[in-house]
């Protein structure tokens, strides 16, 4: 769904801008909450911020995985709350790569596959 270059993207109309904002903040929630559940599991205790409970796990996710899903919750704060009016690059760049989606995925399994 992602247009192949920035400029597509940029020309694109706002029914492809909004499916790839939402899929993103969609994304962004999914991975959140699975941390959470995570970290319960890890008995990693009680977090006031997101920014610390992302840390607390970050030694069993990996660190460049917590630091992608930090980048994606900040777009996702910026889309939901409006504290940018353009972050159409920030959106693309996102949404033109999410094979850091995948590594998630597999770094979750393999940590539920230890947890067992």
């Amino acid at each position: 769904m992602t247009p192949d270059t920035y400029e597509k993207y940029k020309d694109s109309g706002m029914e492809v801008k909004w499916d790839l904002e939402r899929g993103l903040q969609l994304i962004s929630e999914i991975e959140f909450d699975i941390v959470v559940l995570l970290s319960k599991a890890l008995k990693k205790g009680p977090f006031g911020e997101e920014s610390s409970l992302l840390m607390s796990v970050s030694k069993e996710l990996g660190e460049n995985i917590v630091v992608t899903i930090k980048e994606r919750r900040r777009l996702r704060n910026e889309l939901v709350h409006a504290y940018t009016i353009d972050n159409d690059e920030q959106v693309f760049d996102q949404a033109a790569d999410t094979g850091d989606v995948e590594r998630f995925n597999r770094a979750v399994k393999e940590l539920l596959g230890k947890l067992k």
